[in-house]
């Protein structure tokens, strides 16, 4: 690390050095490519058949219910079998399953072919939180933040070039072709995790005991509530998101209002996630100290850009704070590092899935809300607002809870392994003393 505690030493193209990190790496950015591809050929394909735009609508809107209603539980199956072998598992069931949309599509109803989606972002779920798990199996530390920082970062990228490419590619090479691209990206992605990735065995359990799989779950969210420090980590990794995710919810009709059309969206769309691609880099590759002046900065600066988007109705100006929004979204890296280094490694599976869980109900509960009240009152009014009730909700959060691991319960977990160690050193020493004890009496 610097002398001056600003940038990390980790260097990103350090961590391609490490085999294990770059093949993690390339295997997720293909199994997003595919994953991106799959959904606009799919939607393509689905109102090509049908002529329905809610049937297209809801081949996207699939993509967010596994993470809601299974996330929790699904995720915690990354605690319970070797991280390895469940990524590779996940990626041919994937794999499997768009192979029979793709030489079953023809053949078989349109709402079968959702149902299969369905069940690959099902699939989805343990797959993100084994990958996180096995990254910071990996790497540690700062290594740790950079590595999973340019994870993130890249995914933003493929979610900027799905908006600006899926669909073209689509169009060009058709939609069946796409499919067909989408099942081969999952299929190298797992000859790529066997080939490079080290097998490792399953987390063990502090006592030994494996319960069950709804135990292990309530578990993670108790371990969430009595470790001092993670549900302000948590709230910290909502808000953002959420008041972001608010204004992306709705830049297509505030461009229509302003008379922007699709391309004023287009670029409404892909500005955040854009800014958040950079943002992402540059927490990075701070130090952890740095990273820690930043994040409630940072954490309130989101809020405050959403509220330009309101209260300034340019096209430029919007597009300009959504792209500074994205920017200083890249604190979610830090985040993830934090709550990653606070918890054991047999339960970081569920505690990731919990993360997103958190993450995407904000999310979806934020675009729900959003919608609705504008309709009531104003566009502008719900972006000024929501961005000002994010900067106060940040406040609020770091002043009563401990987002610097400073004013904060102690660990029960902690305590109880402390009181155990006292408890076990005061027994060795009252044995030995009472050995002494004896062998001055034989002597005697």
């Amino acid at each position: 690390m610097s002398s001056n505690g600003g940038t990390s030493a980790v260097r990103y193209r350090d961590l391609f050095r490490n085999r294990e990190f770059s093949a993690l790496f390339v295997a997720d950015v293909l199994s997003k490519v595919g994953s991106q591809l799959g959904k606009f050929a799919l939607a393509a394909l689905v109102y090509d058949r049908t002529r329905s735009t809610s049937l297209t609508a809801i081949t996207f809107a699939v993509t967010f219910l596994p993470g809601l209603l299974g996330g929790p539980i699904l995720a915690t199956l990354a605690d319970r079998y070797p991280r390895r072998q469940l990524l590779i598992t996940c990626d041919i069931i994937r794999a499997s399953l768009m192979a029979i949309i793709v030489f079953g599509s023809p053949f078989m109803p349109v709402l079968a072919s959702l149902g299969i989606l369905l069940i690959v972002e099902f699939v989805r779920v343990p797959f993100g939180a084994a990958r996180m798990a096995m990254l910071a199996d990996i790497l540690e530390g700062d290594r740790f933040a950079a590595g999973n920082a340019l994870v993130g970062a890249s995914q933003q990228v493929v979610q900027v070039a799905g908006f600006g490419v899926g669909g073209f590619v689509v169009v060009t090479v058709g939609a069946q072709t796409a499919l067909l691209a989408d099942t081969l990206s999952y299929a190298v992605s797992a000859v790529i995790l066997g080939m490079f990735i080290v097998a490792r065995p399953t987390p063990a359990p502090k006592d030994g005991k494996r319960p069950h799989l709804l135990k292990d779950t309530m578990e993670g969210i108790r371990i969430v509530h009595e470790t001092g420090r993670l549900p302000t980590l948590f709230w910290l990794l909502m808000l953002g998101p959420t008041v972001l995710a608010t204004a992306e919810g709705l830049a297509i009709p505030y461009a229509d209002i302003l008379g922007g059309g699709d391309t004023v969206a287009g670029l409404f769309l892909a500005a955040a996630p854009f800014g958040q691609a950079i943002g992402l880099g540059i927490v990075g590759r701070m130090s952890q100290r740095r990273r820690e002046r930043v994040l409630i900065p940072f954490s309130m600066a989101v809020g405050l850009c959403v509220a330009l988007t309101g209260f300034i109705p340019l096209p430029i100006v919007i597009t300009i704070g959504l792209f500074l929004a994205g920017i200083f979204m890249g604190h979610i890296a830090h985040i993830q590092a934090s709550i990653v280094g606070l918890i054991t490694p047999d339960v970081r599976g569920r505690i990731i899935g919990l993360g997103n869980t958190v993450l995407q109900l904000g999310q979806g509960i934020a675009i729900l809300l959003a919608g609705f009240v504008a309709e009531q009152t104003s566009l502008r009014s719900v972006l000024a607002w929501s961005g000002i009730g994010a900067v106060a909700a940040v406040f609020v959060v770091s002043a009563v809870g401990s987002p610097h691991g400073g004013r904060h319960r102690a660990d029960p977990r902690q305590l109880r392994r402390m009181r155990r160690q006292l408890r076990d050193a005061r027994q060795a020493t009252e044995h030995k003393s009472a050995s002494r004890l004896t062998s001055i009496h034989h002597v005697r």
